[in-house]
C-alpha cells in the first residue's frame, strides 16, 4: 500500500511521492533540487520558515524546518528527514487540514483513549472468565448464566449454550471455544499497556486512514483518528468520531497485532455488514470487529442481540 500526496504543489512529482513512502525520504544532501524545492515551498507555505527560501539545496535550514514540522505535528524528532510522516502532514495542511487549537489527534489522542479501551477489555475478560469457571465445574447452567454475556457470545462469536440448538454457523460454548477468546483479550490487554505499540504517525494505507496495524504491530494512528470535525477536502473518510468509536478502533487494530489470521478477507468482516451476522464461529474468533464489539456489548450491559456497535459505521458519532 502507498501514501498518495494530493496537494497540487507536488502531486505530479514522482520523487516527492516516493519520499512520502520512504522510498527513500528526502534528507540533507538530497540531489533532486526540484523535489527539495517543492519540500521547501511546502514548509514555508505551512508556517515553517526557511530564511534562504526554496533554493533546492537540502541543508541545515531545511533540516531545521523539517524538525519544526515534526514538533508541530507531534512526530518523533530525527535529523530532519522528510518522509511519510512529515510529507503526509504537510500535504494535509496545504489542503486545508488544521486541527483546532489544543486538539489531539492520532497517537496523541490514542493515549487518552487507552483507559476506556482497557476498561472494556477488562470487562470482556471478566465475563469470559465467569463462563470458563462455570465450565470448569463440569456443568454449564445457561439459566443462571449472565444474559448479556450469553447474547453477546451468540451475536459476536456465534457461540451458544451447550445442550441447546445451534445454527450451522454456530458452535457450542466449551472450554476449547472460550479459551482462544480469553487468550486474545489478554494479549490485547498487554498490547494496549505497551506504549511502544501505539504510535502517532501517518498510516501506510493513506492519509485518510485513521488507524492500522499488521501482525506484530505497532498500531499506527493517523490524522483521521481524532475527536474533531475534519475538512472534507483534507481528510475524506471520517467526520466526527466519538470516544467509544475511538476505543473500538483501538481494540480492533490491537487484535491485528496479536492474531495473524485476523487480516484475512474471509475473517476481517465489519460489524455493520450482513455478513457479520452469518460469519462462522471458527472465523469470528479471529475477527477483530467481533472482539471490539463484544467488549462494547459487555461494557454497555444490554442483552438485546444488536447492542450498540462503535466501529466506523452507524455508531461512530456516539
Amino acid at each position: 500500500m502507498t501514501v498518495t500526496l494530493l496537494a497540487p504543489l507536488w502531486a505530479a512529482n514522482a520523487r516527492i511521492q516516493n519520499a512520502a513512502n520512504n522510498a527513500p525520504p528526502l534528507q540533507a544532501g538530497a540531489t533532486d533540487k526540484v523535489a527539495v524545492g517543492l519540500l521547501q515551498t511546502a514548509l514555508i507555505q505551512t508556517g515553517f520558515p526557511i530564511p534562504a527560501g526554496p533554493t533546492g539545496n537540502f541543508g541545515t535550514q531545511t533540516a531545521a524546518a523539517v524538525r519544526a514540522a515534526e514538533t508541530r505535528f507531534g512526530f518523533k524528532l530525527d535529523a530532519g528527514i522528510a518522509g511519510r510522516e512529515v510529507l503526509g502532514a504537510l500535504d494535509l495542511a496545504m489542503r486545508g487540514w488544521s486541527p483546532p487549537a489544543g486538539a489531539h489527534w492520532g497517537g496523541l489522542l490514542a493515549k487518552t483513549v487507552v483507559p476506556l479501551a482497557q476498561r472494556k477489555v477488562g470487562k470482556a475478560i471478566t465475563a469470559l472468565q465467569d463462563v470458563r469457571n462455570m465450565l470448569s465445574f463440569g456443568a454449564f447452567d445457561f439459566v443462571t448464566a449472565d444474559g448479556v454475556t450469553m447474547v453477546a457470545l451468540k451475536t459476536h462469536f456465534k457461540l451458544v449454550a451447550p445442550g441447546g440448538t445451534r445454527a450451522g454457523s454456530e458452535e457450542f460454548i466449551t472450554v476449547s471455544t472460550i479459551d482462544p477468546l480469553l487468550g486474545n483479550f489478554r494479549a490485547l490487554q498487554r498490547t494496549l499497556a505497551n506504549s511502544a505499540m501505539l504510535r502517532h504517525s501517518i498510516c501506510t494505507l493513506g492519509l485518510d486512514t485513521a488507524a492500522e496495524a499488521a501482525f506484530g504491530g505497532p498500531v499506527l494512528f493517523g490524522p483521521p483518528y481524532s475527536d474533531f470535525k475534519h475538512d472534507p477536502v483534507a481528510v475524506t473518510n471520517i467526520d466526527t468520531t466519538g470516544v467509544n468509536s475511538l476505543a473500538a478502533m483501538m481494540m480492533h487494530e490491537g487484535i491485528h497485532v496479536i492474531d495473524r489470521p485476523s487480516g484475512d478477507d474471509a475473517i476481517h468482516i465489519s460489524e455493520f455488514t450482513a455478513a457479520y451476522e452469518t460469519q462462522s464461529a471458527t472465523n469470528a474468533r479471529h475477527n477483530p470487529s467481533a472482539f471490539a464489539t463484544f467488549a462494547a456489548h459487555i461494557d454497555e450491559g444490554q442483552d438485546r442481540p444488536r447492542a450498540q456497535r462503535y466501529g466506523l459505521g452507524a455508531g461512530r458519532p456516539l
